[in-house]
């Protein structure tokens, strides 16, 4: 099967490994995968439009999208009203290319406010808000890492706990997390 992999550092943050740890993850799980990472550190909205304007994005199975921790920020906030126009614009140019259950997005993960300057999980919360209606009004699939992360059998402060320490970016055990989220949606479509 071959996914590709849509968004920010989250997806594309290597964290240890000798690629995105979420590729390396998702391998350890199912070696079988093909995976294409696109994911840019940095990117929000805008950025992907851009990249999905200029890539080569046709051919795969699957297609995760995971948007938002950049758009949110207060220091360089992407507001809400342009945010959704973007995914909208975003599941347009997806659903030229796949059905609507070959794209799946992901709201953006809780945060350690003790740690992160930038961002509250007041903030996550209205941008997931709207990355939920965009993908429900495109029949999309829709996975709250709010609700993953918050259902774990981990501290919700471990699971956040990566080499940058910053509330934001997690480590090994919240990529873990992250692969077997994923894969139940791989399997399900296999």
């Amino acid at each position: 099967m071959k996914v590709l992999l849509l968004g920010d550092s989250l997806f594309a943050r290597w964290e240890g490994q000798k690629e995105p740890h979420i590729n390396y993850s998702l391998r350890q799980m199912d070696a079988d995968l093909e995976i294409c990472n696109l994911a840019e550190s940095g990117d929000n909205s805008f950025d992907l439009l851009e990249k999905l304007a200029r890539e080569h994005i046709s051919g795969f199975d699957m297609v995760f999208v995971w948007i938002g921790a950049n758009d949110l920020a207060t220091h360089k906030q992407v507001y809400l009203g342009e945010f959704q126009d973007n995914l909208r614009k975003v599941v347009e140019m997806l659903r030229s290319i796949y059905l609507p259950h070959q794209v799946i997005f992901l709201g953006p993960a809780p945060i350690d406010e003790s740690k992160q300057l930038y961002r509250t999980n007041r903030l996550v919360s209205y941008y997931s808000d709207i990355v939920e209606k965009v993908a429900k009004e495109a029949d999309c699939l829709f996975v709250s890492m709010q609700e993953v992360f918050g259902q774990a059998d981990y501290p919700l402060v471990d699971i956040l706990r990566g080499s940058m320490d910053d509330g934001l970016h997690f480590g090994s055990l919240g990529y873990e997390i992250l692969a077997q989220t994923l894969l139940i949606y791989i399997k399900h479509e296999r």
